[in-house]
């Protein structure tokens, strides 16, 4: 039985005015002259699906939000989806209250994270699966198939209708995809067949992987002329024995010379001993070194202080007694400057007093400097001479250290030189020994990485063939509701009969790609036969999946089906008019067949009176558009929503 969704109502909202659209009726029609806005009705139901809709620019300037009520399986919904900058969100509204029950990313971080597709796909009872990209599941790439997927069967777009099924041009993109949801809705597949395939894409991808890393190595090993594992364990071992021998060597000689060498151990403590007084005496000159230069400082500072108070003194005396008339820089007049009484004629500044007491407290200062100056020079000279002194004393510490090294080197080089050479060649004999040993374990750790890498994809390999032979018992078990294929190819050709389109071959449905044929004429093939017969079978394809799920239990086709336009491609001829007005009688049908088990939704410009009069029809005019208050709601005058 195909699964319940059906659209109640639309209301579109602009910051003035709302209109509500009612659907509720299992067949509604859309009416209205060009630009009112059919398609744009039926393209803001998509969006407020959480579809990529095509939205004109009528739509985008004046329309705020549009909230969709629908029956999803039990549940009943208020989608709610705005235009423009908040658009990637859609809303649950709670009915009644219009509260946001919750908030659904249309295109969530990460893709298969929680989304208004995956909300929309669990409310429906809609598995939500990841399948391979590749039909027969030979790879570990896989795709998420979304409502969207599922939504592309219940929407006969305009601008496709003639041309395309279900996207199925889209070899890329939507085609892979339109064949899973085929299988899944109609049980052909289910979860457990697809991660087989899945797991077998994993297996097959991996062991390729393996078998090129593995020809990689292998050729590295060919072209770098490593020898063979037997050869290298060969040449291992006995790389080993030769590191032992040369180790054995030079601990002896080391032995030799740690035995020759502990003789002097009183003449080693007696040079360590000189080795510590000369760092202690030149630390102690350094030290001094550093007081003789702060002294040195010290004293420039009191010389310089003394001389600025000299100078400060001299001018103070010989300058203050005078009254000058003129600048004695630029000898002008100063007697026509209007300066204040407090301030001085020459540099216009106030006036400072000069003290006597001032003047001198300014000698006596100059006195204590005086005395400074002498009794740092006195220190200074002292420790120069005691400088002078630790240098010396440092000097001959160094000659006696010195003295004690030649007579430990002339002692002890009867025993050490004759063995420095021998030690030298033993040493970089065992290093080259080492290095050895370690390429060799390189190359056969290589040989080892070949071997394991073979083995891993033999395990692959071998779990690809059990999967191969688990994928076709699954497939055997579901190969009865296979069976339905026939069924849904009857079907279709029964309905092409039923409606009455004209066809040069049998209708049916080719069970590899689930596309309508017309003999062995593929449909994208059939625009050349005229009459609008691409458009007919169509119609009749989309009606024949949806009455077949509505007849067979377990298949998950949505109960839903919009038509947007049926007469674009039909055409205007008489001939074409009867194909028009066949498929419109056979809708009614279905409707009154049906009745609430379907939702059949048309928009079109042409409707039969008999049925705009009898079924439920909404008609947009300029004065009730799709978009209230615009009476035009295209994008120009005789352009189309489906031109976007």
């Amino acid at each position: 039985m195909a699964t319940n969704l059906r659209i109640r109502s639309l209301t579109v909202s602009t910051n003035r005015a709302s209109h509500a659209f009612d659907f509720t009726s299992p067949l509604t029609f859309v009416t209205g002259t060009t630009t009112m806005g059919k398609s744009t009705l039926l393209m803001l139901i998509k969006h407020a699906f959480g579809g990529n809709a095509a939205l004109t620019p009528a739509v985008v300037q004046h329309v705020t939000y549009v909230d969709l009520g629908i029956q999803a399986g039990e549940s009943s919904l208020i989608l709610r989806r705005r235009i423009g900058a908040d658009s990637g969100v859609v809303e649950i509204i709670e009915p009644g209250s219009h509260l946001v029950q919750h908030t659904w990313a249309v295109s969530p971080t990460p893709a298969d994270g929680p989304s208004i597709s995956r909300f929309l796909l669990e409310a429906l009872g809609i598995p939500v699966e990841r399948v391979p990209t590749s039909r027969t599941g030979i790879n570990s790439r896989t795709v998420a198939l979304t409502f969207k997927d599922i939504f592309r069967y219940c929407f006969l777009q305009a601008k496709e209708i003639d041309r395309s099924v279900v996207g199925h041009l889209d070899t890329t993109n939507i085609n892979p995809k339109r064949i899973a949801a085929f299988e899944l809705m109609f049980g052909l597949t289910d979860s457990e067949l697809v991660e087989l395939k899945r797991q077998r894409g994993i297996a097959r991808d991996r062991a390729k992987q393996l078998d090129e890393d593995a020809s990689a190595i292998d050729r590295f090993i060919r072209d770098t002329g490593i020898a063979d594992n037997d050869e290298l364990r060969a040449r291992r071992m006995d790389l080993v024995q030769q590191l032992a021998a040369a180790q054995d060597k030079l601990r002896a000689i080391r032995d030799e010379v740690a035995a020759l060498t502990s003789a002097e151990e009183d003449r080693r403590a007696e040079l360590s001993e000189a080795l510590t007084a000369s760092k202690k005496r030149h630390e102690e000159a350094d030290l001094l070194a550093v007081t003789v230069r702060g002294r040195e400082a010290a004293l420039s500072q009191l010389r310089l202080d003394l001389a600025k108070a000299e100078r400060r003194s001299t001018a103070v005396g010989l300058l203050a007694p005078f009254d000058f008339a003129t600048c004695p820089r630029c000898m002008q007049d100063l007697d026509g400057r209007e300066v204040a009484e407090t301030d001085c004629r020459l540099c216009c500044q106030p006036l400072a007093l000069v003290d006597v007491e001032d003047v001198h407290a300014s000698d006596q200062n100059a006195d204590r400097m005086r005395a400074q100056i002498v009794e740092t020079e006195t220190l200074l000279h002292a420790d120069n001479i005691a400088l002078e002194q630790a240098r010396l004393t440092a000097r001959h510490t160094d000659l006696h250290l010195d003295t004690l090294h030649r007579e430990y080197d002339q002692a002890t080089a009867s025993a050490t030189s004759p063995r420095i050479e021998a030690v030298a060649q033993l040493s970089r004999q065992a290093e080259s020994l080492r290095h050895g040993i370690d390429e060799t374990g390189r190359h056969m750790q290589m040989w080892r990485r070949l071997d394991q890498v073979r083995a891993e994809a033999a395990a692959h390999r071998k779990t690809d063939r059990q999967l191969k032979v688990d994928i076709t018992e699954r497939e055997k078990t579901l190969r009865a509701r296979g069976a339905q294929l026939d069924d849904i190819s009857a079907a279709f050709t029964d309905e092409v009969n039923r409606i009455g389109i004209p066809t040069d071959g049998t209708a049916r449905i080719d069970p590899d790609t689930f596309l309508p044929l017309v003999g062995d004429t593929a449909f994208e093939n059939l625009q050349a036969s005229g009459g609008g017969a691409s458009t007919a079978l169509n119609i009749a394809y989309h009606l024949t999946l949806l009455t077949t799920a509505l007849d067979h239990p377990n298949i998950l086709l949505p109960s839903l089906l919009i038509i947007d336009s049926p007469r674009k491609a039909i055409g205007t001829v008489d001939r074409d008019r009867e194909l028009g007005s066949r498929i419109y009688a056979r809708l009614a049908i279905l409707a009154e067949a049906y009745k609430d088990r379907i939702q059949l939704i048309v928009a079109d410009n042409d409707i039969p009176a008999e049925l705009a009069t009898t079924r439920n029809t909404i008609v947009l005019t300029s004065e009730r558009s799709a978009v209230p208050g615009v009476t035009n709601t295209g994008v120009g005058e005789g352009q189309r929503v489906e031109d976007l």
